[in-house]
């Protein structure tokens, strides 16, 4: 029995309603990360068992996730998109992802963190590393990320973020924690 399956059958719930749980965190992160890139490796069968996996650590309370969506007519990055001009290339293309990395570079500049390009994870690299002390690290992924190499990270890194940024209006914060879990902790 897994570490994960131990904690959930310590809850004392019923499965149906730690399976429901399971489902629709599962259920909401394929439709906020619509855009992930899937690909046949080791631990990863289908799209469909590697977000049900990320939504066990959801539901153990491993980690926490949440979702950004920008108002009507913005981004969630005051805007830059507007001058920066990745609306007007190919969406999730290299122009696009370079453009996208700059603005998300600046709003983070202009609020006085170190910016970092492509730093190590514990599998592979992120687009962006963001620092300050007094933060918890944060890790950017921009347009497309394998699902399963985001679960192999969220299980990972500690104490800090994860943010998916699929589009200019839309952006999936993950948060990796060292502490106690809440069993059956959902947004």
């Amino acid at each position: 029995m897994s570490n994960i399956d131990k904690e959930l059958a310590e809850t004392g719930l019923p499965w149906h309603i730690v399976e429901e749980a399971v489902n629709r965190e599962s259920q909401w992160l394929q439709r906020v990360i619509e855009q992930a890139q899937i690909d046949e490796v080791p631990g990863c069968d289908k799209c469909r068992y590697t977000f049900r996996k990320i939504a066990l650590l959801i539901v153990t309370g491993r980690i926490k996730a949440r979702e950004f969506t920008a108002r009507d007519g913005h981004d969630l990055w005051d805007d830059l998109t507007e001058d920066r001009g990745p609306k007007k290339s190919a969406r999730h293309g290299g122009d696009w992802h370079k453009k996208m990395m700059n603005v998300v570079s600046e709003y983070f500049e202009r609020q006085g963190f170190e910016v970092i390009p492509e730093p190590d994870l514990a599998k592979g690299r992120a687009d962006l590393g963001i620092y300050r002390d007094g933060y918890m690290d944060l890790f950017i992924e921009i347009g497309t990320t394998s699902a399963y190499k985001l679960w192999w990270n969220l299980q990972m890194l500690m104490n800090s973020k994860i943010l998916v940024v699929p589009d200019e209006r839309r952006a999936v914060e993950f948060t990796c924690r060292s502490d106690g879990h809440d069993i059956l902790r959902t947004r």
